[in-house]
């Protein structure tokens, strides 16, 4: 305590916590799928999934970036989405497999989108239909060679773009080779704004991320009831806090997360709060 003296006004918060309370994020969105299966797990755009179905369609997912895409361990799998139920699913499916996900501002230019996914080496690319125009401008000077849509009718000019849902449907009759992921391992390459100069990659490791999901618990504890918790998610799970916490940690305990694509859409916003009557936002 003489070295830390700042732990005197912790009060009843844990002076430590574990960091290898789970021993892969895997194990974390495991637990909470089995404990919660038949619970809410997210809504958006009036379709919500349980955690039972986030399971079977992660793991569908998981199967095809293995077996068609051919995805593996240490990987770089880029998601370039806003708040939509594909996000979770993206990201439960990539730790699936130990690959590591580069998270992609949506709004990006080409020049910004050329940057990350070459400095990042990724060769898969899970875009929503709206960005798939900037994807077709850079991938020939990258090395994306996969490109899955999502939310979108056609092929939004990449040939060879399969459908989101269409990847889904395929990777359910696929089978999935179980991957052993550690806490050492990456799960996230996440790009500095670069307000200062070229966005830098910081390499985060599933014990990174779990560290941070305990602190939150710790700090928390009061205001995270297992399975009775309802989240709503305006700010962008491509960014590290809402990652974190609306996330990863709500995801831990059985929330109900409530996602919302675009903020800016004041009506549909108030919407969204009024339908969710959130206990966290």
């Amino acid at each position: 305590m003489k070295q830390k003296p700042w732990l005197a006004s912790y009060g009843a918060i844990p002076h430590e916590i574990n960091p290898d309370a789970c021993p892969s994020l895997v194990e974390l969105f495991d637990e909470g799928m089995r404990e919660h299966a038949a619970r809410p797990a997210f809504t958006c755009l009036g379709r919500t999934l349980t955690y039972r179905d986030v399971d079977q369609q992660s793991r569908a997912l998981a199967a095809y970036l293995q077996s068609e895409s051919g995805v593996r361990k240490g990987d770089r799998v880029a998601v370039m989405l806003p708040n939509l139920i594909a996000f979770p699913i993206a990201l439960i499916a990539i730790a699936r497999l130990g690959a590591i996900q580069v998270n992609v501002n949506p709004l990006y230019t080409a020049r910004e989108l050329e940057h990350q996914l070459s400095d990042a080496g990724a060769e898969t690319i899970i875009v929503f239909g709206g960005g798939a125009a900037t994807v077709a401008e850079v991938m020939p000077r990258t090395a994306i060679r996969q490109v899955i849509l999502v939310g979108a009718a056609e092929q939004g000019g990449i040939d060879g773009a399969v459908g989101f849902e269409a990847a889904l449907a395929q990777g359910a009759k696929l089978p999935l080779e179980r991957v052993a992921v550690t806490g050492d391992d990456l799960i996230f390459l996440q790009y500095t704004g670069g307000t200062t100069g070229l966005s830098k990659g910081a390499a985060l490791s599933h014990r990174n991320l779990i560290a941070n999901v305990m602190q939150f618990k710790a700090i928390s504890p009061d205001n995270l009831v297992p399975g009775g918790e309802v989240v709503v998610t305006a700010i962008p799970l491509y960014h590290i806090f809402a990652l974190t916490v609306n996330f990863l940690t709500c995801f831990s305990i059985g929330a109900h997360n409530w996602l919302v694509p675009n903020p800016r859409d004041m009506d549909a916003f108030i919407d969204v709060l009024k339908a969710a009557r959130c206990t966290v936002g």
